[in-house]
């Protein structure tokens, strides 16, 4: 099998080698492996290749022959709150062990303004994008602190440290950390680049991994602040990168999909084939990627195509394992391992992204509704695919953060603010909201890291 010359079934014979349009600028030793104590075979080959042996095969390596059904990855490590976009690093959202809202209400209005990009939450605090970036108690319905941000990006919370890509009195090209309690900056990392996405994260926290304004991405030794390597691809990098166990994927606008190694080898590369590609996800054997007209699992282990869909997206995906979660004007769960269709959901109007929690998939709509799901494929109990819906302003997306029995949700209200609505549950003494009149389907039609 040759790794580095792997195309996609459409790829035309003369496109480039995988390995021929990209170059490592400089590359320090091999990232360390995850500290997982599981004794999966893949997660066994995994650690015997990674001191170098067979390296375009670490990284991408998937399951054994066939493909399976339940392709959600191994190495995920966040299973509370909502700390980063999409959810985790494999840009699921899905948040696996959370708990549905069972009678919503809303929790906390603030009156700011806010740019319509997916939020994220960790230890009960919610976090802004834009400048300024701020950390919100919902229960307590305040403003904790304010701190420099980034307009289109969310920022990262690990660990109890807030990474954002906001602007420092260092300049641009710094990655600033601020204590997640208090808000205080108490260092800076010096980047090549100026960043354009979120922080990714190894999976055993040591590494994260950034894209960079020049068509670069980079790999950041977190406890020494040192930059370990860069690597220069075609186009640029301005989607959130995916990252799990040994493998780094990269989308670019050059329309190329980039499977790296968490050491910065290159394994393989393929072209996208489509326009306004979102994130890619990670499965187990299968890497997920979407764009306009197109969606495509590709096999983790070479880039081959697994399956495509032409009806594309126009917002990010989420994942279950089990089925994708695909949004254009309707919201199509796809079989992830044959791409056939699930289930629909269609309320004659634009959808968001769905967000995953538990055994309910939460979306927004362009009339303003926040609808929970029934994630199965029959639907609830009565075969009714709406939960609940609520009414929150004139639009509500694109994306949502959704931890237990909470949805952080950018809305449009009725006045025409962009803001911010967090839902909570009723049903959940800590919630201390105002309840609000749900819709049902008969009558609408401690510390998290």
């Amino acid at each position: 099998m040759q790794l580095w010359s792997m195309r996609s079934r459409r790829n035309p014979p003369d496109s480039p080698s995988a390995r021929g349009s990209t170059a490592t600028d400089s590359v320090a030793s091999p990232a360390a492996g995850t500290n997982s104590t599981s004794t999966s075979t893949r997660r066994g080959a995994l650690r015997l290749l990674g001191a170098g042996a067979v390296a375009g095969l670490a990284g991408c390596l998937g399951g054994g022959e066939g493909q399976t059904d339940d392709d959600f990855p191994e190495g995920v490590r966040f299973d509370r709150g909502w700390p980063t976009y999409a959810h985790d690093d494999a840009n699921t959202a899905f948040l696996r062990e959370g708990t549905a809202i069972a009678e919503p209400t809303i929790e906390y209005e603030p009156d700011f303004g806010m740019d319509s990009t997916e939020p994220v939450a960790a230890g009960g605090v919610g976090y802004t994008p834009g400048d300024p970036m701020r950390a919100l108690d919902p229960v307590a319905g305040e403003e904790l602190w304010t701190a420099q941000g980034e307009r289109w990006t969310a920022p990262v919370v690990l660990d109890g440290v807030v990474y954002s890509l906001g602007v420092t009195v260092h300049g641009p090209n710094r990655l600033a950390l601020y204590r997640a309690r208090t808000g205080r900056e108490f260092r800076t990392i010096e980047l090549p680049g100026r960043p354009r996405t979120p922080p990714a994260f190894s999976n055993d926290r040591e590494t994260l991994f950034l894209g960079l304004d020049d068509e670069r991405v980079c790999a950041v030794d977190i406890d020494a602040a040192e930059v370990k390597w860069t690597r220069s691809l075609f186009g640029a990098v301005r989607r959130p990168l995916a990252v799990n166990l040994h493998s780094v994927f990269v989308v670019t606008e050059g329309q190329r999909l980039y499977c790296l190694g968490t050491d910065g080898s290159a394994f393989w590369q393929v072209p996208t084939e489509t326009v306004e590609t979102v994130a890619p996800v990670v499965g187990d054997e299968r890497v997920y990627i979407a764009g306009w007209d197109r969606i495509a699992a590709l096999d983790r282990r070479n880039g081959d195509v697994v399956w495509e869909d032409d009806r594309g997206v126009h917002e990010r995906l989420a994942f279950d394992g089990e089925r994708l979660y695909a949004a254009r004007g309707s919201l199509r769960a796809l079989d992830s391992a044959t791409g056939e269709v699930r289930w629909t959901y269609d309320p004659r109007e634009t959808v968001s992204a769905a967000s995953v929690v538990g055994d309910a998939v939460y979306v927004g709509t362009g009339h303003g509704e926040l609808v929970a799901l029934n994630r199965t494929d029959g639907g609830g109990p009565f075969g009714d695919r709406e939960r609940w819906s609520m009414s929150l302003g004139r639009n509500v997306g694109h994306s949502l953060a959704a931890t237990d029995r909470r949805v952080f949700c950018p809305v449009v209200r009725d006045d025409g603010l962009f803001s911010l609505t967090v839902v909570g549950d009723a049903a959940d003494s800590s919630s201390a909201g105002t309840t609000a009149t749900a819709g049902t389907a008969a009558d609408a039609g401690g510390s998290e890291s």
